[in-house]
């Protein structure tokens, strides 16, 4: 399964990359989410890019990813707000459990992310999916859905992306090893719209996708 993997990324002629840590708006200090809960750490030393990871490392990103930002809005319309002037965001690429084919961030399923013009942004994507096709990346650009199963790429307005990333390497998950990719990159000095979503064909059709909405 992995030798497919390695065969497909090869033939789209991608790679992987990796990176950092965020700071939380003044006054919020170390502080995610409405309860005040602390932001689980990330792992201090990081493989370069296209190395995998263990299990352990992976939940640490996993901690982070479910602590980080705050939480707002209500019922099913929830959003992922970052605040300050250097941020982070870990994305899972469909964390066991979750459905098919969507990023997770907080523990919500594709959630709107918020950020603020010219924030300073290092977005990390995690792929803990299983399978010779669920190879996952991320871009982020102004390209709107419904999506055609192939998505050229660069997209209108690109200011993002992640290449893809291989999934894990076994299907037993505490026993499997993990890749994963970073990209830093500034949001717009403009507030606007942006849409983040998987360059594997079929995927964003198939709904993995949401929006990432810059702020004044």
């Amino acid at each position: 399964m992995f030798k497919k993997c390695v065969a497909v990324v090869a033939a789209m002629g991608l790679m992987m990359v990796a990176g950092t840590m965020p700071a939380m708006a003044a006054g919020m200090g170390n502080m995610g989410g409405t309860g005040g809960m602390k932001m689980g750490p990330l792992p201090k030393h990081l493989p370069k890019p296209g190395k995998a990871i263990s299990y352990t490392a992976a939940k640490m990103l996993i901690k982070y990813s479910n602590s980080a930002g705050m939480l707002m809005g209500h019922g099913k319309h929830k959003s992922v707000m970052f605040m300050g002037h250097n941020i982070h965001i870990v994305m899972v690429a469909v964390e066991p459990g979750s459905p098919d084919q969507t990023f997770e961030i907080r523990k919500l399923v594709d959630p709107e992310i918020t950020v603020p013009a010219g924030a300073k942004v290092t977005l990390t994507l995690l792929n803990m999916d299983f399978g010779p096709e669920m190879i996952h990346g991320v871009l982020i650009g102004k390209a709107k859905p419904p999506y055609k199963t192939v998505v050229p790429v660069p997209v209108q307005g690109q200011i993002a992306e992640i290449p893809l990333t291989m999934p894990r390497t076994a299907k037993a998950v505490k026993k499997s090893m993990y890749f994963f990719g970073t990209t830093t990159f500034h949001a717009p000095q403009n507030p606007g719209t942006y849409f983040y979503l998987c360059q594997m064909p079929g995927h964003a059709k198939s709904g993995m996708y949401g929006k990432f909405v810059v702020t004044p």
